[in-house]
C-alpha cells in the first residue's frame, strides 16, 4: 500500500485501465504519456494521490528525467511500460520511418527507461518491472510485421533483464494480451479489419481491467518468485 508506480502510456488504453486499478489498490501512481490533457483527465478520476508527467518517449535521449521528476520525494517500487503503437501494413508497403516510429515506442524506449530504472538512486530493492507485450509477438498475423517483431524484441528484452536485473531482486516480466477493448482496437474496427481477427478469440473482446488485475499481482508480494516469464492473456485465442 502506498508503493510509488511509475505507468507509461497511461493517458488511454490498458495503461489508464491500470493506472485506475492501482489507485483504487493504495498505491500512488505517476503517470506518463505525451498529451497533458489527457493525463489531467485520467488524474481527476483517481480514488487517491498521483503525479503526471507529460513526456514523449519518442525522445530518448532524456528519458531519465523522467525517473529524476518522479522520485524527488523517494524512490520507485515498480514500473510498467504500456506505451504502444502500431503501424500495420504489408510489408511491400512498408516505411522506413513507420518502422522506426514502431520500433522506438515499442522497444527502445522500454530498453532506456528500464535501464535507468534499475539504477539505486531511482529504485528500491526488489522492484518489479512489467512491460505490455502483446500475443502479437507470436502470432504474426498479416500486416504486422514492425508490431510483431517490436513486441517480441521487448519479450526477449524482458528475460534478459530478468537475469541481469536479479543482483538487486527485481523481478521483470511481460504481458501479451490478444485483441483488448481500447482505442487501437477501435482503429482497426474502422479500418474493417476486427471481425477476422476476432475469429479465433472464442472468449471474446479481453477488457482492460482483466490486464490491470494481472499487472497489479506481478508488482505485487504475491509474484516474488516470478521474472523473466511472458505471459499470455489470450481470450481464447490459443
Amino acid at each position: 500500500m502506498g508503493k510509488k508506480i511509475m505507468v507509461t502510456g497511461a493517458s488511454s488504453g490498458i495503461g489508464e485501465a491500470v493506472c485506475r486499478y492501482l489507485s483504487e489498490q493504495g498505491y500512488y501512481v505517476i503517470l506518463i504519456a505525451r498529451n497533458e490533457q489527457k493525463l489531467k483527465n485520467v488524474r481527476d478520476q483517481l480514488a487517491n494521490e498521483c503525479m503526471i508527467i507529460p513526456y514523449d518517449l519518442k525522445n530518448l535521449l532524456d528519458i531519465e528525467e523522467l525517473l529524476q521528476k518522479s522520485t524527488v520525494d523517494g524512490k520507485l517500487c515498480g514500473l510498467v511500460y504500456c506505451a504502444g503503437i502500431n503501424r500495420d501494413v504489408p510489408v511491400k508497403m512498408n516505411d522506413i520511418e513507420d518502422m522506426k516510429d514502431v520500433m522506438t515506442i515499442n522497444y527502445y524506449a522500454f530498453v532506456e527507461l528500464a535501464k535507468h530504472f534499475y539504477r539505486k538512486q531511482y529504485s528500491e530493492n526488489g522492484a518489479s518491472v512489467v512491460a505490455v507485450s502483446s500475443m502479437a509477438a507470436t502470432a504474426c498475423c498479416k500486416g504486422m510485421c514492425n508490431y510483431s517483431a517490436s513486441k517480441e524484441a521487448l519479450n526477449v528484452a524482458v528475460k534478459v533483464m530478468a537475469k541481469e536485473f536479479s543482483k538487486r531482486r527485481f523481478r521483470v516480466n511481460s504481458i501479451m494480451p490478444s485483441y483488448v477493448d481500447t482505442p487501437m482496437l477501435s482503429n482497426l474496427q474502422e479500418q474493417g479489419n476486427l471481425d477476422e481477427l476476432m475469429r479465433g478469440q472464442s472468449l471474446g473482446i479481453i477488457d482492460p481491467q482483466q490486464v490491470a488485475y494481472l499487472i497489479e499481482f506481478l508488482l505485487s508480494d504475491k509474484s516474488i518468485s516470478i521474472t523473466g516469464a511472458n505471459i499470455p492473456i489470450s481470450g481464447g485465442a490459443c
